[in-house]
């Protein structure tokens, strides 16, 4: 399959290089030390060894004065002492988010922190390999094609989005998430990046809150270091607003960014401002047109590394933009859903405890009965599925059957890291289940939005002492039945009364039915028009147009399916994102 996309590097290169063997001259000891070449980024040499690292490492000072270096030493020299006193255990020292690339002679090492949050991918063959911290710059390095990878560009019909260590440059792979991926003689192995071992202690539950509280404390604390500036992301959500109110007690000066939407049902600015108001936060309110939010897709189509779907992207670039002009560092709530883990819904517990144990023949002729008595039709969720791994699935991405008929061809899903991590834990596992799946599927949001606008992120509850000791406490800490984030609600309780936040909550939403009704269905009209999909020419272009006549039609239930093929069009064809504007009558 070929890529018709043509993408810019954005502003401020990464990391990039090609390692090859083979054709090099043997050291005294008959080894080929390699050639390093292309290389772009921060890096240190010396000798055969080089080290080059992208990313935001929160503890570097402390760091320095651990190896009995100066403040001031470069990142990559900082590291590479780091590597020489720790070896593999390296990545147990470091907070942050970053990619790291170590060649020792003609080996390799990559490594992309546990957070997920900063890409690192790599294309191998047999004497050379080529890495890059973004999909863009591996495309641009010689001898790497533009071809899309089948099994990714399934993955990303049924999820949209794409996870470790799928990606979708044929041939290349993403470095799973807290992982080193060694390359050595043309062969790659994998193996986990060690962590702290963080053992918790905490015989009750107010001790673990008086623990949890510390260790945010100190993490916010490291956060904001050296910032002028500081900003939160205020959601108006418990991880958002644990955040704001520790950090408010640090930095009298920090200001609080929320997003707004117009109705209710996606709009959670009373929430935040209650917040902000209690915290004597600066607190501002985000509302964009619908031209601006245009005008962002237009731009994430020729930036972004690869197609995803998360509805929020274009609001999240928006914020991050105005984050950037006015402040120099913003703080993140990410990473404690998947450090303290959720429980399913009451539904997909029963379905993945019950509904899979059907064969699939008489679970569709049972899902077929409930559907046509109206006082079951609410349950026909406990039996519709091909796969009980769907009923956990983030957005309604297509099925099987119909990325076959999209993309000609047999389609196999059961090794996308998601089935793999689903099929894992017993039946019966719900929490432990769910928990890792958190995990397991990408936040992209973050990491474009932050790529694309050029603002320094923190990501506070993905730092070691917080994530490693929150993974480690007794599951009813974590969660209760009606209390999901037990331990944050009641950490956020000594700062904030409860009255204030602890309302009903969704994730960072955006209005999609609107987005894409708007002007009469423009934005779909013009990616889904079949001759558009004859010149990309990766999908049925008939099967496409169908789909967009179905969601115009009124088929609301299409609406993730019609977003995803929109992105995906508008990232194959970046220059073309926008419709051509409506001639005047």
């Amino acid at each position: 399959m070929a890529a018709a996309n043509a993408h810019a590097t954005p502003p401020g290169a990464s990391l990039a290089g090609v390692l090859s063997v083979g054709a090099g001259h043997a050291t005294p000891a008959g080894t080929d030390p390699g050639t390093l070449s292309q290389c772009h980024g921060p890096w240190v040499h010396d000798g055969a060894t080089s080290l080059g690292v992208w990313g935001d490492i929160v503890n570097r000072h402390a760091l320095a004065r651990q190896l009995g270096l100066p403040d001031d030493t470069a990142l990559p020299a900082l590291l590479l002492a780091g590597w020489r006193r720790w070896g593999q255990a390296l990545p147990a020292q470091l907070d942050g988010v970053y990619a790291l690339a170590l060649r020792d002679g003609p080996q390799l090492r990559l490594l992309r922190d546990g957070s997920g949050l900063q890409n690192l991918f790599c294309l191998a063959t047999a004497g050379r390999i080529a890495f890059a911290a973004s999909l863009p710059e591996l495309r641009a390095l010689p001898g790497v094609g533009s071809a899309v990878s089948p099994p990714a560009l399934h993955e990303y019909l049924r999820f949209l989005d794409i996870s470790a260590p799928h990606c979708m440059l044929q041939d290349a792979q993403a470095v799973d998430a807290g992982e080193w991926l060694h390359w050595q003689a043309g062969a790659l192995q994998a193996a986990p990046a060690s962590v702290p071992a963080i053992h918790t202690a905490e015989a009750s539950f107010d001790a673990a809150v008086d623990a949890v509280d510390q260790r945010l404390q100190a993490a916010v604390a490291a956060s904001l270091a050296g910032a002028q500036r500081p900003v939160v992301m205020l959601s108006g959500g418990v991880d958002s607003a644990l955040l704001a109110a520790i950090a408010a007690r640090q930095r009298p000066d920090l200001a609080a960014l929320t997003v707004g939407f117009d109705g209710d049902t996606f709009d959670e600015t009373p929430t935040a401002a209650r917040i902000a108001a209690h915290l004597g936060l600066r607190h501002q309110v985000l509302r964009f047109s619908h031209a601006q939010y245009l005008a962002t897709l237009a731009r994430v189509a020729r930036h972004i590394e690869q197609p995803m779907a998360d509805p929020a992207t274009l609001a999240t670039v928006l914020a991050f933009d105005h984050a950037r002009a006015h402040h120099d560092l913003a703080l993140e709530g990410s990473g404690a859903d998947e450090i303290v883990g959720l429980l399913p819904p009451r539904h997909v517990r029963l379905a993945v405890a019950w509904g899979s144990r059907l064969p699939a023949a008489w679970r569709q002729r049972l899902l077929g009965l409930v559907r046509r008595v109206p006082a079951l039709a609410g349950q026909a969720p406990l039996l519709d599925f091909e796969h009980a791994a769907e009923t956990l699935i983030r957005w309604r991405g297509f099925r099987r059957a119909e990325i076959e008929a999209l993309c000609g061809v047999p389609v196999d899903l059961a090794q996308t890291r998601f089935y793999r991590c689903f099929d894992s834990f017993p039946r019966a596992a719900h929490f432990e289940r769910y928990s890792a799946l958190m995990n397991v599927m990408p936040s992209e949001r973050l990491n474009q939005g932050a790529r694309i606008s050029g603002l320094a992120l923190r990501y506070p509850f993905w730092q070691h002492a917080v994530a490693g000791h929150m993974r480690q406490l007794r599951p009813d800490f974590r969660y209760l039945p009606g209390q999901p984030k037990r331990i944050l609600r009641a950490v956020l309780a000594r700062y904030v009364p409860r009255a204030i936040w602890d309302a009903p909550k969704h994730g960072f939403d955006f209005p999609l039915q609107a987005f894409l009704a708007a002007n009469d269905h423009a934005l779909v009209r013009h990616h889904l028009a079949a001759p558009r999909w004859q010149r990309l020419g990766l999908l049925s272009a008939d099967g496409v147009d169908a789909l967009g006549r179905r969601f115009v039609a009124g088929e609301r239930t299409l609406m993730f399916r019609v977003w995803a093929l929109v992105m995906l069009s508008a990232w194959l064809a970046p220059d073309s994102a926008l419709p051509e504007p409506a001639t005047p009558s």
